[in-house]
């Protein structure tokens, strides 16, 4: 495993805790250390699952507890996560330090201070050449190799990984410190705000420190004999609300540059070799989510390279499993920004805004999401549309009686079943002819016949908990929205 940032230690932890032998080189000062990040609370679930939970809510992070956003010249949108939710705003060195030592705790051999200098694979065999810090070397040999490494992408370059030439972008970022602290409307927050050509965000590190970032078009400037802090000051004050705020407070150490543009893999996977987190592709950084599909991704590939050691004959069947779903992540985020850059684009009419919007409403194919309809589904295949246009009929229904649909068929393709690709049992219609098995959590297979005996929705729920895990009544009625809106079920006319 190269890399140890959050989809690193993820499929490492899970690897090692279904007894492989794993070894995580992490480097001395990895690349991505200085930032900060957001995670949002929709994340607990899969800290959950890799174990990494508690842990994360014991190291002390700050809350994140919403968003207040100043776009494309609107009034302010204040965003509250529900129900007392918080999730966290997060110094990355400090989540990379927590999730090593639960890699550690899981049973990884954790090589920090080492970096991958150069990996060959020979009859299925990598060797691995690895520098310290310090100038001392090792050699590893391993049949499976998971690159980690971000942007960095020690074995993603060489791997046709795909820069978006659409557009660049060139993140400027610095902390400051204010020692009454920040607004307290805004506690937990994060800013965001666009203006003419970029847009400006802030993440709070503690209770007086925020970290400050303008994201500008990387072909439009040169950062030979620049002053990096001059450059993001200049940007900041053409924003009429997150700039005045920063203006209070004092410069926390030197301001840097990194780069921001988005990328993607070619391919995600081939035997032996696994491209997972920012080192497959990187997603737009205005969706805050990047932390999540690191752990999501290095989740998938942790079952991905499970599923092939533990029976060979599932090799290609799983990893054409684990690409489509990295290609499936990537296309989803580029949808979640074309509305937002449809609309500074329309207020601006500046080109850094009518190109991001060209590029992000051609990768969207017409439609766009919010960041949260793409997190919370686990399909692409049924728009969100006509998932609710069908949950609107059930509604009006007086009585239910539901039939399958006259074009479904069952065949079998890969899924998870636990912490394994296997083969299983999925349905399809001439509206998902590439098939589905589960929404929510909710098992079509066990669904379909269920809703058929049982029209009444709670009796159908009670029916489908006694014979499946059980599943919530909302993520019950999404799985039967998406049942019809699919076709495997239709309304019947008895």
């Amino acid at each position: 495993m190269l890399g140890g940032g959050p989809a690193g230690c993820a499929a490492a932890a899970l690897l090692a805790k279904r007894s492989h032998k794993v070894a995580l080189v992490r480097p001395h000062a990895p690349p991505a250390a200085a930032l900060v990040e957001s995670i949002p609370p929709s994340a607990k679930r899969i800290l959950d699952e890799l174990g990494f939970l508690d842990p994360v809510e014991q190291a002390g992070f700050q809350p994140n507890r919403g968003n207040s956003v100043w776009w494309a010249g609107e009034p302010v949108r204040r965003e509250q996560f529900g129900d007392g939710e918080t999730g966290w705003h997060i110094d990355r060195a400090g989540l990379e330090t927590v999730l090593a030592g639960c890699a550690a705790a899981a049973g990884v051999q954790v090589f920090d201070g080492y970096a991958a200098r150069s990996a060959i694979q020979s009859d299925s065999l990598w060797t691995i050449q690895c520098d310290t810090h310090a100038g001392g070397a090792m050699e590893l040999t391993t049949d499976w190799l998971i690159d980690a490494t971000g942007r960095k992408g020690v074995i993603a370059r060489s791997e046709e990984r795909i820069p978006d030439r659409s557009t660049t972008t060139l993140a400027l970022v610095r902390r400051f410190h204010r020692s009454e602290g920040w607004p307290e409307s805004d506690d937990g927050h994060t800013y965001v705000e666009s203006y003419d050509e970029g847009w400006a965000w802030s993440l709070p590190v503690s209770d007086t420190v925020r970290c400050f970032t303008a994201m500008i078009d990387q072909r439009e400037v040169s950062l030979e004999g620049r002053d990096v802090g001059e450059m993001l000051d200049a940007e900041l004050r053409k924003t009429q609300f997150v700039g005045p705020v920063r203006d209070s407070a004092e410069a926390v150490g030197d301001a840097w540059a990194c780069p921001a543009s988005l990328y993607s893999a070619t391919t995600f996977g081939r035997p032996g070799l696994l491209l997972t987190g920012d080192a497959g592709s990187f997603i737009d950084p205005l969706s805050s989510f990047g932390v999540k599909k690191a752990l999501s991704s290095g989740w998938l590939a942790g079952i991905t390279a499970h599923s092939a050691l533990v029976d060979p004959a599932i090799v290609d069947d799983a990893i054409d499993f684990f690409d489509r779903r990295e290609r499936t992540v990537y296309r989803s985020f580029r949808k979640v920004s074309a509305p937002f850059f449809s609309a500074a684009a329309a207020k601006y009419g500046t080109a850094y805004w009518e190109k991001r919007a060209q590029a992000a409403i051609e990768a969207a194919g017409g439609e766009t999401r919010s960041a949260a309809e793409v997190h919370d589904r686990l399909t692409e295949e049924v728009p969100e549309h006509e998932v609710r246009a069908a949950f609107e009929i059930l509604r009006a229904q007086d009585r239910l009686a539901p039939a399958e649909g006259p074009t479904v068929r069952y065949f079998e393709r890969a899924g998870i079943e636990g912490y394994r690709i296997v083969r299983l049992r999925h349905v399809g219609s001439d509206r998902i002819p590439e098939g589905l098995r589960f929404v929510r959590g909710v098992d079509f297979i066990t669904l379909i016949p269920i809703a058929q005996r049982h029209p009444d929705v709670p009796d159908g729920w009670a029916a489908y908990n006694s014979a499946a895990p059980p599943v919530t009544l909302p993520d019950y009625l999404t799985a039967l929205s998406t049942a019809f809106a699919a076709g495997f079920l239709v309304h019947s006319e008895d």
